[in-house]
């Protein structure tokens, strides 16, 4: 039988357990009502939103189109095919475009704590990382959400299991992209206007991430697989759909919840250096 210590140890364990699920489920909740209030406010411009998307997706398409051009002439660029090619922009685009639809002030935290506009989530009783990522969405975003999953399914072998695979990785790849940017805007909170700085690493990220990983050796290689994360937006979501290995989706995975725990702690040290920009006005 089992002991009574052990009963509740079996108990506390299955209450924390119940505790993080639900924490889990209301955190969901929180992101998913602000996304849908972001989504009814660009609504009220229905003509505006709709010509975002469909240019966003145009111009996504129209850099195939040139990628196309570039494998009319070779077969491989160092062993990627076209369809690696595809596969890759499919993955950056969806991951991007999911990162700034749900969390639109990620490429702006840099500017928010430095202009001192974090004052108003710091008044507000949920979590104020996460309430200032969501509180707005750049909706353009769900162009590149929309070209990457008709990339994916129009120009590469599809099946039930890839097309969830692409799914998981793509969720795993925003996780990274987004955590990414969360560090790179908390360096503001040590050195002041870090817009730029915050910018410039994440348009790298962007643009290493559109050219095929293998071309990448030595230190560039690892520096993009450490400093700037492109390796894990792009490169190891890429493999894993080309060849797919449980150890390399464990790794992932790993370096996702790594990163969002780094994220987490770094914006929390800065938060405990923040000086109040003494806003008082308030947000509508």
């Amino acid at each position: 039988m089992m002991s009574t210590v052990g009963r509740a140890a079996a108990r506390s364990a299955g209450s924390a357990a119940g505790e993080a699920v639900r924490r889990a489920a209301r955190t969901a909740g929180f992101v998913w009502e602000h996304f849908k209030f972001n989504l009814a406010s660009a609504m009220e411009y229905r003509w505006s939103f709709v010509s975002q998307v469909s240019f966003m997706v145009l111009n996504d398409f129209l850099l195939l189109f040139f990628w196309w051009l570039i494998f009319g002439k070779v077969e491989t660029i160092g062993g990627w095919t076209f369809a690696d090619v595809i596969t890759m922009h499919a993955v950056l685009a969806a991951s991007y475009g999911l990162s700034v639809s749900v969390f639109g002030n990620v490429n702006r935290l840099a500017r928010i704590i430095a202009e001192g506009q974090l004052d108003y989530y710091l008044l507000l009783p949920r979590n104020p990382l996460l309430h200032a990522l969501v509180s707005r969405s750049d909706l353009s975003g769900l162009g590149d959400v929309a070209f990457g999953l008709a990339a994916f399914c129009l120009f590469t072998p599809v099946t039930l299991g890839r097309l969830v695979l692409f799914v998981i990785v793509s969720l795993a790849s925003c996780t990274v992209y987004t955590c990414f940017a969360v560090i790179t805007g908390s360096i503001a909170f040590f050195i002041g206007n870090a817009q730029t700085i915050s910018l410039q690493l994440l348009g790298a990220l962007i643009t290493f991430g559109g050219y095929p990983g293998s071309i990448f050796k030595g230190l560039v290689r690892a520096v993009l697989y450490s400093v700037i994360p492109a390796g894990f937006v792009v490169y190891v979501p890429v493999s894993l759909l080309r060849n797919f290995r449980v150890v390399h989706l464990a790794g992932l995975l790993a370096f996702a919840a790594a990163i969002a725990w780094a994220a987490s702690w770094l914006f929390g040290a800065g938060l405990r250096r923040y000086e109040s920009g003494n806003l008082v006005s308030a947000r509508i």
